[in-house]
């Protein structure tokens, strides 16, 4: 009996002691898996942590575009292409003083015969253009004098004259006597050798009151003119004093 009850006694330990190593191997508790952990909060989740770099486009810094800031300075390209201005283009009517100049004294005037005096009538006649010339002539040894209007001044067919434009049918002006019954013959055209022709009005006899003379040039042909007015005088008694204005080429 009592060996009955020893050998289930140790039949009852060695249960008891297979149970205690089952228990150790058991697989649930032989898992290697960790728990997951509670995020600590300390640690970024999975993406690249924002460096706090900007974007891949260049940053604004501020500074003007590659064009060149406006200086305000004027456009400094080349000019035109074009020839450059050739100054005033001449024109008619052309206005005699001013172009050519009253330098050519002649016959006793080159021996201070001739008295000049930018003298006007009242009202002066015409359109009044150029300047207004009062003359007075003295005889001397030659008994005759005159002035002419040269380009240059003092020109007396060495250099070429002055262009006068084409198309020009006349040389008007006006003239009149101190008194009236002057006589003086105008002209136009130097020598046929300094200016190509040379023309006159004949003797023409002054009245007190100012009047328009014409000298037709239609029929000549002129370019640079030397001699672009005159007169002439013959020698009297007493001085012969007369007036002249508005010469014009047109």
């Amino acid at each position: 009996m009592q060996h009955k009850r020893f050998a289930w006694t140790c039949a009852a330990a060695g249960l008891l002691a297979t149970m205690s190593l089952l228990g150790a191997c058991d697989p649930e508790e032989d898992d290697k898996t960790p728990d997951p952990q509670t995020d600590a909060g300390t640690k970024p989740d999975s993406g690249t942590p924002d460096s706090g770099q900007p974007d891949a486009g260049p940053v604004d810094s501020g500074v003007p575009d590659a064009g060149p800031p406006d200086s305000g300075t004027p456009d400094a390209g080349e000019p035109d292409a074009g020839p450059p201005d050739a100054g005033p283009t001449t024109v008619l009517p052309l206005t005699v003083d001013g172009t050519w100049a009253p330098s050519g004294y002649m016959g006793d005037g080159a021996s201070g015969g001739i008295v000049s005096a930018p003298e006007c009538a009242a009202t002066r006649p015409g359109t009044g253009k150029g300047d207004c010339h009062k003359f007075t002539y003295t005889a001397g040894g030659g008994n005759w004098g005159g002035v002419w209007w040269q380009y240059p001044e003092s020109n007396w067919g060495d250099l070429p004259g002055f262009e006068v434009p084409e198309g020009a049918s006349v040389l008007s002006f006006y003239a009149w006597g101190a008194t009236g019954g002057e006589v003086v013959k105008f002209l136009v055209g130097l020598s046929t050798t300094a200016d190509g022709f040379s023309l006159d009005t004949g003797d023409q006899t002054l009245t007190a009151e100012p009047k328009e003379y014409t000298i037709d040039v239609s029929r000549v042909r002129y370019r640079k003119v030397v001699g672009g007015f005159g007169w002439v005088a013959g020698g009297k008694p007493t001085p012969v004093v007369f007036y002249v204005d508005d010469i014009q080429w047109r």
